[in-house]
């Protein structure tokens, strides 16, 4: 049996005349930037939020970057953020012209609100202007966003999710993406809701974050001045309308899709339980949920489970051997008086398994075996 990390074509077969039928539609108007396709998908994702606003823009990455700038982030200021994440995360802070301060992760593999607050004080020793927070619901499990909100209200930050891997996750606030000034969404195609490409966007329950997104996504255009008028330099980062045509008809779906990879995660706890030397994800806390974009186990011999996994035709991947504060481009930020244990740890051992929607619990089943037959016969 071969069993795909991601199976896209598997969810394709399941919504190809309805996802064609909305693809033709925006083909044959010919319009292909904007427009009411955007407009349409932009109330669905607001409403699927529990955000008052949703901006499209081209990318989770520039979501990102469009919210901090939406928010004032930018030259000589500092925004906290894990280093256990894809270096989007962190390269979006960079980009908006902050420095990032790295953060560990706690047992969930989410921000450490303890951290945070250590590391906040040590900024301030340090002489830099901290500005904002950037929690990332790692692999669809919400961060610790009720400690975190306190956190940024008392010290009158602002929090910008990252809610790439986690559209639909929950905690006892609400839905990710409403929790803070911003919420930063990826519809990369190996995302729960994944489009045709790349594609994302900004949601937000201040008119005028999403105001100043909605220009900095057009070269900081003003969208109500019909002469063309610029005023600042923004980005060309427009949500095309075949990829919101195709998420509109996607999202449709996404609650059914969400349950199925519960359920899925569900059959992995049991099939996987009590196996010696491999860990389970944490559960979501009281009150949230988890959406499970990334099943990721935490094993002691991971490359050797990988390779066994891949000579038996199960795909597999090391999520984040080097985390952010270890590649070349960033290492510069990191400061060694304020160490990330835990993220060193989870860098060594994390192995996501097959995970998506249309998993079959034969294969789950035979992804298990092969897992308890490597733990059988390892030293």
């Amino acid at each position: 049996m071969r069993v795909p990390l991601v199976d896209l074509g598997a969810q394709h077969a399941t919504i190809r005349d309805e996802v064609m039928r909305a693809a033709s539609e925006v083909i044959e108007r010919q319009a292909f930037v904007l427009g009411e396709p955007v407009a349409r998908f932009e109330r669905t994702l607001a409403r699927a939020v529990g955000a008052l606003h949703a901006v499209g823009v081209a990318s989770g990455t520039d979501a990102l970057v469009l919210s901090l700038r939406a928010l004032g982030v930018g030259e000589g200021d500092a925004v906290l953020a894990p280093s256990l994440t894809f270096v989007a995360s962190v390269e979006a802070i960079v980009t908006a012209g902050a420095r990032p301060l790295f953060v560990d992760v706690d047992a969930g593999l989410t921000m450490d609100p303890v951290a945070v607050g250590a590391r906040i004080a040590s900024a301030a020793l340090d002489g830099y202007r901290v500005r904002a927070i950037l929690p990332v619901h790692l692999f669809g499990r919400c961060a610790a966003m009720e400690t975190l909100v306190d956190i940024a209200k008392a010290h009158g930050l602002a929090i910008v999710e990252d809610a790439a891997q986690a559209i639909g996750a929950r905690c006892s606030l609400g839905a990710v993406g409403a929790l803070g000034d911003a919420g930063a969404f990826s519809f990369f195609p190996s995302k729960n809701l994944g489009g045709w490409g790349d594609g994302g966007a900004v949601t937000t329950n201040d008119p005028r974050v999403a105001d100043r997104v909605r220009s900095l996504r057009q070269h900081g255009r003003v969208a109500s001045d019909a002469d063309d008028v610029f005023e600042e330099p923004g980005a060309n980062s427009r949500l095309d309308a075949l990829q919101a045509a195709v998420l509109d008809v996607k999202a449709r779906h996404l609650e059914a899709w969400t349950r199925a990879r519960v359920e899925a995660a569900t059959r992995y706890r049991a099939l996987l339980a009590g196996v010696d030397g491999v860990a389970l994800p944490a559960e979501p806390t009281e009150g949230a949920t988890h959406v499970y974009n990334v099943f990721a186990l935490r094993v002691r011999q991971r490359a050797a489970l990988a390779a066994h996994l891949a000579s038996n035709g199960i795909a597999s991947r090391a999520y984040y051997a080097r985390p952010a504060h270890r590649q070349p481009a960033y290492a510069r930020f990191h400061d060694d008086r304020a160490p990330l244990p835990n993220t060193e740890a989870a860098s060594r051992e994390l192995l996501a398994i097959p995970m998506f929607a249309e998993i079959t619990s034969a294969q789950q089943e035979y992804v298990a075996d092969v897992i308890r037959a490597f733990v059988a016969r390892a030293p």
